[in-house]
């Protein structure tokens, strides 16, 4: 009776161990379209771009959803916005009065915020 436990246990400890697990993890990239915007100069657009490549870095911000069944089934997708996502905030934050023309004044003001 004792073998047949320890044997019993042995099979159950090695079918655990033997089991496989299905596992899938993918990242997708949210994208959004480029918002328009004009330049008023070069100087505001050159103002505007580098202040983006300063804060781009700065906000990252990811979503990530796993679905699990433990040692069966492991699903895992990861959404991150893509870089038109950044730019259209940045966009937005800049272009105060919303008119889809950012002034040389504009990009000063978004510069000094940031």
């Amino acid at each position: 009776m004792k073998r047949l436990k320890l044997e019993l246990i042995a099979i159950a400890v090695l079918g655990v161990a033997l089991a496989g697990c299905i596992t899938h993890k993918s990242v997708v990239y949210q994208n959004v379209e480029r918002v328009k915007v004009e330049f008023e100069s070069d100087a505001a657009a050159r103002l505007f771009y580098e202040t983006l490549n300063k804060i781009s870095g700065d906000r990252h911000s990811e979503s990530t959803t796993t679905i699990s069944i433990p040692i069966i089934f492991e699903n895992e997708q990861k959404t991150v916005p893509g870089p038109n996502v950044r730019f259209n905030d940045a966009v937005a934050a800049c272009d105060s009065n919303k008119d889809g023309k950012i002034t040389e004044l504009e990009a000063r003001v978004f510069a000094n915020q940031h």
